[in-house]
């Protein structure tokens, strides 16, 4: 289950940390090269939704092995915060809401955070769960020495 887990967290860290690559780069890459404007995906929501999609299912799987083995429920939270502001521009936008609420401004600042809180709840998920399979094996091993 250890590595699953190593996988999932992983994943879930690049797959948030391609959600900032994206809204940062895309206006960076359409002003330098007019001609990807026609790239749909680049300027399209459907990238967001396409990834969010796979975030959403992976970063709660990993955070859910991780807790069930280090406990720390703060990590869950942060995780499931951060998983939860990453949705919130798709949230709104299925409201009818739109951009008008947030803007395109604030769907990145929005998303930057998310993903740094994501990627950061699932290094603390993956060392909390490495640390408490190192102390379990040390307790295991001291509780065999110390058998009569």
């Amino acid at each position: 289950m250890p590595k699953v887990q190593f996988i999932s967290d992983r994943l879930a860290m690049i797959l948030s940390s391609l959600c900032v690559i994206h809204c940062l780069l895309t206006p960076i890459l359409l002003i330098s090269i007019p001609a990807l404007a026609s790239v749909s995906i680049l300027n399209d929501e459907t990238f967001h939704q396409i990834l969010l999609f796979f975030v959403l299912p992976i970063g709660a799987f990993a955070l859910s092995v991780g807790y069930l083995h280090h406990r720390s429920k703060w990590v869950v939270l942060a995780g499931a915060f951060g998983l939860t502001l990453l949705s919130s521009p798709l949230l709104v936008e299925w409201l009818g809401l739109g951009h008008e609420v947030l803007g395109e401004n604030g769907e990145v600042i929005i998303t930057v955070i998310a993903s740094s809180i994501i990627v950061s709840a699932h290094i603390v998920n993956y060392r909390l769960r490495k640390y408490t399979r190192k102390s379990t094996c040390e307790e295991h091993e001291t509780a065999q020495s110390h058998t009569y």
